[in-house]
């Protein structure tokens, strides 16, 4: 699946174990996996030491950006049996030496760069966070209008009328009629990033809840689209824009 990943790995560790753990990576701002993004260079692994290579999209891809996305590669891959050592490496990155020595020491963002200690990382993540669950909110809501649902059916949806069969997702309309939604990955993902908020996921909660987890109403739901839209728009920008970068450096090499 990611054949442009450079891989060395001894038979004592699962391929598919690593790539599992390294699809939960996001790049904070894209909402998207780093190896979808093909942010991942090389896997390199002796015994039960791996060493990972990422390749960023710029040279002067912010710190706070890279060293999260380093940060949580290492923690999701200590994760992977067999493994005790994980060591971060960036290539061709301005703060490359500083981010790989403090990742791979465990320290944490304001140990490695003091100066910028006022940039809380969690409270960045949590920001970022909120704004993928827009945009997976809003690819939900494009499917929910597609599948012929108007605002005030989908006002009135509860969490347990979708459910899954197989890879597709379908939903109980209000008449009892059950609509395709297409790829269960979509539902998903939402309800994924809904928990990861603890927004309400229960069976009961409304389909579609605002970041205070208050239900949106039928009058409120075209506006709501309408930014969240926005939202999805700008991170498909800067996602494209990244993806096109990181191809030419690529290039380069």
């Amino acid at each position: 699946m990611y054949d442009d990943v450079r891989l060395s790995l001894p038979d004592t560790l699962n391929r598919e174990a690593i790539f599992k753990r390294l699809e939960k990576v996001l790049d904070p701002e894209l909402d998207e996996p780093i190896l979808k993004l093909g942010f991942v260079k090389s896997i390199e692994a002796e015994s039960d030491h791996l060493t990972i290579e990422l390749h960023l999209p710029t040279y002067w891809c912010a710190p706070n950006f890279s060293y999260m996305m380093a940060e949580d590669t290492r923690r999701e891959l200590l994760t992977v049996e067999g493994l005790h050592d994980v060591t971060v490496r960036l290539k061709d990155h301005f703060a490359a030496r500083t981010i790989e020595a403090s990742v791979n020491a465990g320290k944490s963002f304001s140990e490695a760069f003091p100066d910028e200690a006022s940039d809380n990382l969690c409270q960045l993540s949590d920001l970022f966070l909120r704004k993928g669950y827009i945009r997976r909110q809003e690819r939900l809501l494009r499917n929910l209008k597609s599948a012929g649902l108007s605002f005030e059916e989908i006002a009135l949806r509860r969490m347990g009328d979708l459910y899954f069969e197989g890879e597709s997702c379908r939903i109980r309309r209000s008449d009892g009629r059950i609509c395709d939604l297409g790829t269960a990955e979509v539902a998903h993902q939402y309800f994924q990033r809904r928990s990861e908020l603890d927004l309400d996921c229960s069976p009961t909660a409304p389909l579609i809840i605002d970041l205070r987890g208050r239900e949106v109403t039928a009058e409120g739901l075209e506006e709501y689209l309408i930014r969240a839209r926005t939202v999805r728009v700008s991170l498909q920008a800067n996602g494209s824009f990244c993806a096109a970068v990181l191809a030419a450096r690529k290039g380069k090499n």
